[in-house]
């Protein structure tokens, strides 16, 4: 049994002195996106609620929480700056239970084998209080798009450019690579329908977003394996992730398939984040890094956390075996880290951290830009 360790301990476990917690960025990269009415799905500023990044090459994937589409700038790395916008909208290659303008709650991204993975929240949501007062706050909503998890694949255009195609099929003996995506619909949603079987997550499931629910915010792809990272439910001070095993069907969707192990068609993780959740998390190499933050809407260091020699196979990390790298200054109200990449920059291998609710002194809305911070990655 694994003893749970006290708090100022944990606290402080897998630290080494020559790292410092609050790191000076090494710089930042100004993105640039076309105006909203270039887009006929897109209505919300999406500068301003960045959920998700990836990258490839030069090529930045980003998300907004309030849409169903991706978006793609490319990076200049001498002046630092990203534009050539190009929005990619999921309706139009998926069908999708709410449409291609249905809110998705995109909160994962992730690149591997030559496709971008695509995850939503899978989250419930609580109304606001408007003109019914506190008893608003009773109504729980669900929006269909956030079930969706599934792959696009990448075309690369040269130079580090690549852009997302509904299908890629090469002229040589190269694999034919198609957009799948896990079948789902309004009412049957498979990785909810399993969570709420589990006898740990379950009664999490019908639980709210920021309130401890079920709620995915981050994605890591290798081969065939699928980490999903959960914002909440943190149970007994430990972050959850779920190992998922893809495989296609005839039918042309991709399916969890049965483990050995467990006969079931996930595996559960715990990791002991010193109670907060994963917020993003990237595979590079042997190790996996996580951008922490609160489950909740409590204002909290907000961190990026490394286990080296990773196995997605293990059950538990405890704090000893990981090492933070950095946390970021926290800011009252604004910028909350929800993007996670890595870069390389004139040769050198670069965090990339953006956020929601960005300060404003990062933002313009005539330029329909936003400024992400760029860090030292040390290393592994």
């Amino acid at each position: 049994m694994t003893k749970t360790m006290p708090v100022t301990e944990r606290a402080n476990a897998g630290l080494e002195k020559e790292h410092a917690l609050e790191r000076e960025r090494s710089g930042t990269i100004s993105m640039y996106f076309r105006p909203l009415e270039h887009f006929a799905e897109v209505n919300d500023p999406i500068w301003r609620d960045i959920s998700s990044l990836a990258i490839v090459g030069r090529s930045i994937f980003s998300t907004c929480d309030e849409t169903s589409t991706v978006e793609r700038l490319v990076l200049d790395e001498d002046t630092l700056r990203a534009e050539d916008h190009v929005n990619f909208n999921l309706g139009r290659t998926f069908e999708l239970p709410d449409g291609p303008d249905g809110e998705m709650d995109i909160e994962g991204l992730a690149v591997a084998d030559g496709y971008l993975w695509i995850c939503g929240s899978h989250s419930l949501k609580r109304d606001k209080i408007e003109g019914g007062g506190v008893y608003d706050l009773e109504d729980l909503d669900w929006d269909a798009n956030r079930g969706f998890l599934g792959r696009v694949p990448l075309l690369d255009k040269g130079d580090g450019i690549f852009d997302l195609v509904g299908a890629y099929e090469p002229l040589d003996k190269t694999p034919a690579r198609h957009a799948r995506m896990v079948k789902f619909s309004k009412n049957k949603v498979p990785i909810r329908d399993m969570m709420a079987k589990d006898p740990l997550i379950g009664p999490y499931v019908p639980l709210p977003c920021k309130e401890n629910g079920f709620d995915i915010e981050g994605i890591a792809v290798r081969g065939d394996t699928v980490l999903i990272g959960l914002r909440g439910p943190v149970i007994g001070g430990y972050a959850m992730i779920i190992r998922l095993e893809i495989k296609k069907t005839k039918g042309g969707f991709l399916k969890a398939r049965k483990q050995e192990a467990t006969g079931k068609r996930y595996a559960l993780q715990s990791v002991d984040l010193n109670g907060q959740g994963i917020r993003d998390m990237v595979w590079q190499g042997e190790r996996l890094l996580i951008l922490t933050g609160a489950t909740t809407d409590l204002e909290c260091f907000q961190s990026v956390i490394e286990i080296t020699d990773y196995d997605p196979e293990r059950s538990l990390y405890p704090m000893v075996e990981v090492k933070r790298l950095l946390d970021l200054p926290p800011k009252r109200g604004v910028d909350s880290a929800e993007g996670l990449a890595l870069a390389t920059i004139k040769g050198d291998l670069k965090i990339l951290i953006a956020y929601d609710s960005p300060s404003e002194e990062r933002v313009s809305d005539q330029e329909c830009s936003v400024v992400v911070d760029v860090f030292d990655l040390p290393a592994s």
